[in-house]
């Protein structure tokens, strides 16, 4: 199980459409469906009930979204953790609106000409960051590690 995958099957589980989750994560939606498929005969079970109306998430595949939130924050940590011991800065900007916005393109662009070690990462869809509380997004201010 790839965490690539794992980002792809919480994108349609958030969408519960194949067709938005491909465009929120720039991709077409064949290789998508595709890639859910065979995490589903990874996993032996079904992920999804799917109709015209779209789709919906298995008791299984609820199970699974629980755990990829988990998996994927804890990647995340992972990364920020060895980029900081390397002595590179991770900077991730959570937005409320659309983080396809030029402006906030552009922002990021300055930043990094003025920091050209700093790594920053804009995330697109629903952001919970590291603040998690019981599979919700929670409040609070960001400390520096």
């Amino acid at each position: 199980m790839e965490l690539r995958t794992l980002r792809y099957f919480v994108a349609v589980s958030e969408e519960l459409h194949f067709g938005r989750a491909a465009a929120r994560l720039h991709m077409s939606q064949p290789p998508l469906s595709r890639a859910i498929k065979t995490l589903e005969t990874e996993i032996g079970a079904r992920l999804f009930e799917r109709s015209p109306a779209g789709v919906a998430l298995t008791p299984v595949g609820a199970v699974l979204l629980d755990e990829a939130h988990a998996l994927l924050d804890q990647a995340d940590r992972l990364r920020v953790r060895v980029a900081t011991a390397a002595g590179a800065g991770v900077l991730t900007v959570g937005l409320l609106g659309d983080s396809t916005d030029p402006g906030v393109r552009r922002l990021a662009r300055a930043y990094r000409e003025r920091h050209p070690g700093a790594e920053i990462r804009i995330p697109r869809g629903r952001w919970y960051g590291p603040f998690r509380s019981a599979g919700r997004p929670c409040s609070g201010t960001a400390r520096s590690a």
